[in-house]
């Protein structure tokens, strides 16, 4: 590779790792160009991107990074998961391609600052996805007040019936004359 080339994929490389909120390192060899392909789209649906890195170059741009935590990963043929949404939802898609593939391995991840090993990205996949935590949060938060509601309008129910009562007896007791 040329040196302008180097320098402008070092510059892209950079760039995407600081854009992302999650990282996954991933390999990929002996796969068909059509898995790679579906791979590829399936990430790009969950808000991630797919790439096949020099390990060399990656070393370089990540050092002094995050991404420093995982360098002894960057061993044989590797490919970077960069997550730009919702790092469940994309644990989860590797975690379902992983299966479906056998020869598409999840080496390491990256989550913050926070190394993830291969079982800690599958129990992340098992996590509900953000808007379904957001869904939860907000219907707890429509429930609370209606359930206020209800227990105050119990309360004026049942003294309206102990109300009730006692007119019911004091005009019982008029009737009889006491």
């Amino acid at each position: 590779m040329e040196r302008k080339k180097k320098q402008q994929v070092m510059e892209e490389m950079g760039a995407r790792l600081k854009g992302v909120n999650a990282l996954f390192l991933t390999e990929y060899s002996g796969m068909s160009v059509a898995q790679t392909t579906r791979l590829r789209r399936e990430l790009g649906n969950a808000g991630a991107e797919f790439e096949v890195v020099k390990n060399t170059l990656f070393k370089i741009i990540s050092t002094s990074t995050d991404v420093e935590t995982i360098h002894d990963a960057f061993t044989g043929p590797n490919a970077v998961v960069y997550s730009y949404k919702d790092p469940a939802g994309v644990a989860k898609a590797l975690a379902a391609l992983s299966k479906e593939m056998p020869k598409f391995k999840i080496k390491v991840g990256l989550l913050g600052k926070q190394r993830l090993s291969p079982e800690q990205i599958v129990k992340l996949a098992s996590l509900p996805s953000k808007e379904m935590l957001i869904s939860k949060l907000l219907g707890l938060m429509q429930m609370m007040p209606q359930r206020l509601v209800n227990v105050l309008q119990g309360n004026l129910t049942q003294l309206v019936l102990v109300l009730s009562a006692i007119k019911g007896k004091k005009e019982e007791m008029v009737k009889e004359g006491v």
